[in-house]
């Protein structure tokens, strides 16, 4: 198997650093090199097979000379020199059969040992899906709250619109007849003016004709009588005018008190608009930190 050349030196690294802290007495596992050198399980296992390998003391190859002994004991007897040549036979098959059983039992160790890292490799993804299902359940939980929130964000933000926009034209109705009591105000200051210059007028031509009050008086009475029925009238005015001032004063609180409640609405208005913007960014955020691909 072709291992990237960084790779490979990645694993060598983290096999040579593991081995020595553990004092060059145990070599290390294929998981805990693959989780040191931040590699893959395949390409962990394929260069780790070498390395312990190369770290395994091959078996020596068989003398190929004849040895001394046997040459003297040619000279003794055939059968000497068989046992002799059977006993290096042996020697070199004992060397190569001790090679292959550490071999074979390193190839072991290292099955059970990638036997054991798949395994957890397969219980850490296990966890891993669980917590994103778990992720993936509360986001959806979540959304599923922000659009509650936010319908009942935008109802509410219609009903203050409503009443703000009613409270408005409540506002321009009580304006509009703070406007005509004010109409009215002036035509009666208007009117008590008139019968306040007629009334003076009649008071100075009492004066004038004071002198002669002696001789007539049936005029007197009559200017008399005109002048109480000019008071009266007077009187009248002075009465409406207070009335309508009453109204007026009546209909500035009313339309301050409604100024006020539409500002309150307007205000509510305001702030659950803004409550609604910050918390579709918040909504939008969270799209944005939800893994890709899963919807």
């Amino acid at each position: 198997m072709d291992v990237n050349p960084e790779i490979r030196d990645r694993i060598l690294a983290a096999a040579g650093q593991l081995f020595e802290q553990s004092g060059r007495k145990e070599l290390p596992t294929v998981d805990a090199v693959r989780k040191l050198s931040k590699t893959s399980m395949n390409d962990a296992s394929a260069v780790m097979r070498e390395w312990r390998r190369s770290q395994i003391v091959s078996a020596t190859a068989a003398v190929v000379s004849v040895p001394e002994r046997v040459s003297q004991a040619s000279a003794a007897a055939l059968s000497t020199l068989w046992t002799e040549a059977q006993e290096l036979a042996n020697e070199s098959l004992n060397v190569a059969q001790a090679a292959w059983d550490a071999e074979r039992a390193e190839a072991e160790k290292l099955r059970v040992e990638l036997s054991s890292a798949f395994e957890a490799q397969g219980a850490e993804l296990e966890g891993l899906r669980a917590k994103l299902a778990e992720v993936e359940a509360g986001a959806a939980a979540a959304a599923a709250a922000a659009e509650r929130v936010q319908a009942e964000s935008a109802r509410q933000v219609v009903s203050l619109t409503d009443q703000a926009h009613t409270a408005t034209a409540r506002v321009q109705e009580i304006e509009k007849r703070a406007e005509d009591l004010k109409t009215a105000l002036s035509a009666a200051q208007a009117s008590v003016a008139s019968v306040t210059a007629e009334l003076e007028a009649e008071r100075r031509m009492h004066g004038v004709t004071r002198d002669g009050l002696a001789a007539a008086s049936t005029e007197l009475v009559a200017v008399k009588a005109r002048a109480e029925a000019q008071g009266q009238v007077q009187a009248d005015h002075t009465e409406r005018l207070k009335r309508v001032e009453g109204e007026l004063t009546q209909a500035r609180a009313t339309a301050n008190s409604a100024r006020e409640e539409a500002a309150q609405l307007r205000g509510q208005a305001e702030a659950l608009t803004t409550q609604h913007a910050e918390l579709m960014r918040v909504i939008e955020g969270r799209e944005a930190e939800r893994p890709k691909g899963k919807k």
